[in-house]
């Protein structure tokens, strides 16, 4: 797995190079810089609301775990998809680590909170959070259909190519809503499933955990069924999960205002519900390199906007999330040492050769 996201990151950046060159690094360049630091502060900000928006849809279903540990974990797992050279797996990893580590100076460490607890509430935030999204998509495909934007999915140009959107859309949402129910079935129907799937995470990035997986299955499934017991719960993280979509679309039209796009609300939450879609599809490529860009480009020019805004507005998504993910990531590994040294300190390591 980790051999074909490496291939696909080199595939992706090759895309992105030979479309950055298609659409034109000058006008790119300049589109980019017309934004300034002030926009590019102002879409930050945006971001972190949306982050935090997410991290309360979180606590709704993890309630006994503390809202500032949810929020640092969120923000870790989107920092860990969009700048390391990982899947959106890595992330969800680092998530799980940062919601079972119990070595913070300014975030309570309750004694009981164990790595089935944290596996589990990344599982159902995952699925709450996937739910959303169909259910934002939904709401892409009713405005797209409403403003007839729909008849000219089948009218996209690229060098040489005229591309039908409309199956690409259709084949994308069946794997999303089958992934979907996978995902659902999967948690529901007892401990070997769940730790099939944490196996899965496991192997790619953390071997490690492998033994714990295995030794823990039926407290994964135990503390998975605690939180499907609520419903209610459930039903409002999905809400909110959606609310904080939305959210993401608005950011996305600021980003078009910002670089001198015309483009309204709705057209914007079109764009980012069928991206969506195309970064589902795509989801073993580390940071989405080149889907991202390319589906923005299509989508754009469905609303007539340049490819170079469109490919101009990933990058300063991509800036963004720089902004935010890159010092998550060094507060992370500050963390992390700071443990260490406390951990080597209070305890006698034994060398195994000297034994």
């Amino acid at each position: 797995m980790k051999k074909i996201s490496i291939i696909l990151f080199f595939l992706g950046l090759t895309l992105l190079i030979g479309g950055a060159v298609w659409v034109g690094m000058d006008s790119i360049v300049q589109s980019f810089s017309s934004v300034g630091i002030k926009g590019l502060l102002i879409l930050s900000s945006w971001q972190v609301i949306v982050i935090l928006l997410l991290s309360y849809a979180w606590h709704v279903i993890c309630p006994d775990i503390g809202m500032l540990r949810l929020i640092w974990a969120r923000f870790l797992r989107e920092s860990a998809a969009t700048c390391l050279p990982f899947s959106q797996v890595g992330g969800i990893l680092l998530s799980i680590r940062a919601v079972c580590f119990k070595g913070y100076r300014y975030i309570k460490n309750p004694k009981d909170l164990s790595i089935a607890h944290a596996v589990s509430s990344n599982i159902v935030d995952i699925t709450t959070e996937t739910l959303g999204q169909i259910v934002f998509i939904i709401v892409g495909i009713c405005f797209l259909i409403i403003g007839q934007y729909h008849e000219t999915l089948q009218n996209i140009t690229v060098p040489g190519t005229k591309l039908n959107l409309k199956w690409f859309i259709i084949i994308g949402i069946f794997f999303l809503l089958i992934g979907s129910i996978s995902l659902i079935w999967s948690q529901r129907q007892g401990s070997a499933l769940i730790k099939k799937l944490v196996n899965f995470l496991s192997k790619n990035i953390a071997q490690q955990w492998e033994d714990q997986v295995n030794a823990n299955a039926d407290s994964f499934q135990n503390s998975i069924n605690q939180i499907w017991s609520n419903p209610k719960n459930v039903l409002l993280s999905c809400i909110i999960h959606l609310i904080g979509w939305l959210a993401g679309a608005v950011g996305t039209w600021l980003c078009y205002k910002f670089l001198g796009a015309s483009i309204n609300i709705q057209e914007a939450v079109i764009i980012e519900a069928f991206v969506c879609v195309a970064l589902s599809i795509g989801f073993l490529v580390p940071a989405s390199v080149g889907i991202q860009e390319g589906a923005y480009v299509l989508l754009g020019s469905i609303f007539g906007i340049d490819p170079h805004l469109s490919f101009s507005l990933s990058l300063l998504r991509r800036a963004r999330d720089i902004l935010i993910g890159v010092p998550t990531l060094l507060l992370w590994q500050i963390t992390e040492i700071h443990y260490l040294n406390k951990y080597s300190k209070n305890k006698k390591i034994v060398d195994p050769s000297s034994e």
